[in-house]
């Protein structure tokens, strides 16, 4: 009998903890979550969530009315990047133009020490020995 109490007492506990891991975020966890993913125009490197200026405060607004349109994460996110122009991803996903930013500079920086390095290096290595006036090669 104590077996069954067992079974039956860790089969509920397992669905407990899988309900809670599988629900859905209440809203307001959801809307700092989607703000945090998004800086704010008019701070340095903050991001609406965390920013106390009233523009961030009017977009972390219309972040909890689009959670309770209905509306999708990417669907809040996109709307809000492209209404607040100054608005950007704190983490942008990588593409072309991102990857450029990274690649570009790293580029130019391993140039100029090529170029750096070939300019030091003494000349004498490339250059043939000259030999005193009589003597002959053999």
């Amino acid at each position: 009998m104590s077996r069954i109490r067992l079974a039956i007492t860790i089969g509920l506990a397992a669905f407990v903890v899988l309900g809670l891991v599988t629900a859905d975020p209440p809203a307001e966890d959801r809307a700092r979550q989607i703000g945090s993913l998004l800086r704010c125009p008019s701070c340095q490197g903050e991001s609406i969530a965390d920013s106390p200026a009233a523009l961030a405060e009017d977009m972390m607004a219309l972040v909890r009315l689009r959670i309770d349109e209905g509306l999708s994460d990417e669907q809040i996110i996109e709307e809000l990047v492209s209404s607040y122009s100054g608005s950007q991803l704190l983490d942008p996903p990588v593409t072309v133009e991102t990857l450029a930013l990274w690649v570009i500079p790293s580029l130019v920086l391993l140039l100029g020490a090529l170029a750096a390095l070939s300019r030091t290096r003494p000349e004498s290595e490339s250059t043939p020995a000259t030999l005193p006036p009589g003597e002959h090669r053999e």
